[in-house]
């Protein structure tokens, strides 16, 4: 008792102290002067403290003339409380009540607030936000309740405000719903989470094994999963074809989230007679009301994983965009054949009931995106319908292609965005190669404007993906558009006639892609590039293709030059004007991968009010990743990123902090 009685002393000098934090030590520090000053002046001590008295009494008047004028201000914000409040007095008002100043100083408040935040609480100064959790008059101001932690308990405090002497004087009026918060973050915690896991390429990786090793290998990789999930609290069912389900928790879902998925480098680093086979899992994972709307968004999920290439795990919500964890790992390149010729019968079919094709890529159009659609035009002339190529021929980065082209009298394939109305018709079909994004279309006006899309690219799936084609296809696991169409040629099933110029287009996509057969090269870019050859293609007209004016090398040169190591990365600044700064950037950023200790390559330059970003690297830093954090997508190994209205300073620090999100 004498320890609480104690505790309310100090908490009503600690009161005292901040009503009067000026006025006390100015009166206690001239009391001692007065008291030192008996000893010599009796007449100026006495004088001093008759001062003294003087200044304390008018203080305690002017404190309580202006709390008096806080009346006024009190009746004006209980005006707009409530019509039921009878009394006409916030001091007597059944919620604590709190006023405070545009500089978040505690003004005023009422008995009910003493009693429910004060008697217990160190009240230190007379800041609000010590009540608020850190809120003061900018959030208030926003918004017409706050969310807030007080004493352990929890309240919504709903906000007003009113004018007192040119002055705005905010309230607030805190109901304290603890025990309501807490049932509502036990039942969100509750919600039902399913996964969907497939291990990936386990038939392409254990292709050379017997039966019995095919089955201990799936053994060890089910074990691991096994083990891993049994950490948490969920079931885990085994599923056909190297599948499991999972049913949990969204609170047990926080926790793997947390740990980031460990699962995944696990089962990477998986080792079988002393190798690491690099088998790989994909996961989806759904969170809804119930476990319909689960299942539904698990498989978007999973569709999205395995689309961007595998192991990762993808998350969503029913009000959410997709949340991505790992991905860093190249992928395995998919030697069975048979969706290809699949995908080439349903095309050839969606191209004979269309009236005429039209054949659209990327904006700033390269040599893949170029020739993929250039193969693709000889699908269609052989199944004797009209194709023709949408490209801008003052922004294409594939310039020499097209001339290419011209000279050997296939120049009319390729058309302007503005010529396209005169080539639409009701069954007009559109053929998108090398992006499945809209925004990233050469001409995205286009793609409103036909009712039939088929799409073929080879860049790892991202949120905003084309979903309204008839066909789409999709390997983030080939090395380019240019191999796609290739092998769509071969199984096609039809004569086609490809001309020499023809297959050198396509040679080009791959090359480009591949840097000279060097990145996401397997077996069947090999394959394509020997088919190009027997079809006549020139790889001395190819490497043509890739030449630069004296100028641009310069220029590239002078990039290069001016690089900053940045956590293994080099990072380069295009801050001058060229008529092919694109091109100078791009194999600006290929160029500094040749550098030793370089893992990944970062090149800004700009155009109009656009800081373009160009990425590159060889497989040690997932450059994808890193651009997606800045809005922009691409290939493990190579990707891209725009920033509208940033200075080269702010985006690169915006960069420098996506590459520390993303490299450990």
């Amino acid at each position: 008792m004498e320890k609480t009685g104690n505790d309310k002393r100090n908490n009503k000098l600690k009161k005292i102290f901040s009503i009067y934090p000026v006025t006390i030590p100015v009166i206690v520090i001239s009391a001692m002067l007065c008291v030192v000053m008996l000893f010599y002046n009796v007449y100026m001590a006495i004088t001093g403290l008759v001062l003294i008295m003087l200044f304390l009494i008018i203080a305690v008047v002017k404190k309580n003339s202006n709390f008096n004028s806080l009346e006024n201000t009190v009746s004006l914000l209980d005006k707009k409380l409530s019509a039921d409040n009878q009394n006409g007095e916030l001091k007597n008002f059944p919620l604590p009540v709190l006023l405070f100043d545009s500089a978040d100083s505690i003004v005023w408040y009422n008995s009910r607030f003493n009693d429910e935040f004060l008697l217990d609480y160190n009240f230190d100064n007379v800041d609000v936000k010590q009540f608020t959790s850190g809120q003061g008059v900018d959030v208030v101001r926003e918004r017409k309740y706050i969310e807030c932690e007080c004493n352990g308990k929890k309240f919504t405090a709903f906000s007003g405000s009113t004018q007192y002497k040119n002055e705005t004087v905010y309230s607030l009026y805190f109901i304290e719903d603890t025990e309501l918060k807490n049932y509502k973050a036990s039942y969100i915690a509750s919600r039902p989470v399913l996964m969907l896991i497939n291990l990936d390429s386990v038939e392409d990786v254990c292709v050379d094994f017997k039966e019995s090793q095919q089955s201990e290998v799936l053994g060890d990789v089910e074990a691991i999963v096994e083990n891993w999930f049994s950490k948490y609290d969920c079931i885990l069912r085994k599923m056909p074809n190297g599948r499991f389900l999972v049913f949990t928790e969204a609170q047990m879902l926080q926790k793997m989230k947390d740990d980031k998925f460990s699962v995944l480098s696990l089962v990477r680093s998986y080792e079988y007679l002393d190798r690491i086979l690099g088998i790989t899992l994909s996961v989806g994972i759904g969170l809804g009301e119930n476990l319909s709307q689960c299942e539904t968004i698990a498989r978007k999920s999973l569709d999205m994983a395995m689309g961007r290439g595998g192991d990762q795990v993808v998350v969503k919500t029913p009000d959410s965009d997709f949340e991505f964890f790992g991905g860093v790992s190249k992928g395995i390149e998919k030697r069975n054949k048979v969706r290809s010729r699949m995908i080439a019968s349903a095309i050839k079919e969606t191209i004979k009931t269309s009236d005429n094709v039209l054949i659209m890529g990327h904006r700033f159009s390269d040599l893949d995106s170029i020739g993929s659609a250039v193969g693709v035009a000889m699908i269609c002339e052989a199944l004797h319908k009209d194709a023709k190529i949408v490209v801008s021929t003052k922004t294409t980065l594939a310039m020499p292609l097209a001339k290419h082209l011209s000279a050997n009298n296939m120049g009319d394939l390729l058309i302007e965005p503005k010529d396209v109305d005169d080539y639409l018709s009701s069954k007009t079909l559109l053929i998108i190669t090398d992006t499945h994004r809209k925004s990233f279309l050469e001409y995205p006006e286009l793609f409103d404007l036909v009712e039939k899309v088929i799409v073929i690219d080879h860049h790892r799936k991202t949120v905003d993906h084309i979903n309204k084609a008839v066909i789409f296809y999709h390997e983030p696991n080939a090395s380019s558009a240019s191999e796609m169409v290739t092998e769509l040629i071969q199984y096609i099933n039809i004569d086609v006639d490809v001309p020499s110029v023809c297959a050198e287009a396509l040679m080009s996509g791959i090359t480009l892609d591949t840097k000279n057969f060097v990145m996401k090269t397997g077996v069947r870019t090999f394959e394509a590039a020997a088919y190009l050859r027997s079809l006549g293609a020139d790889t001395v007209a190819v490497k043509q293709l890739f030449s630069n004016s004296m100028k641009t090398q310069k220029a590239k040169s002078e990039v290069v030059k001016n690089s900053v190591m940045y956590k293994n990365s080099s990072i380069a600044i295009v801050d001058f004007e060229s008529d092919d700064v694109r091109i100078v950037a791009s194999q600006a950023a290929d160029e500094l991968l040749n550098i030793d200790g370089v893992h990944g390559s970062f090149v800004l330059y700009k155009t109009d009010n656009i800081i373009n970003i160009s990425s590159r690297s060889y497989g040690e830093v997932n450059v994808q990743l890193i651009m997606e954090e800045l809005g922009g997508g691409g290939h493990h190994t190579m990707a891209a990123a725009q920033l509208e209205d940033e200075t080269f300073d702010s985006a690169l620090v915006l960069l420098k902090q996506a590459i520390d999100k993303i490299v450990s």
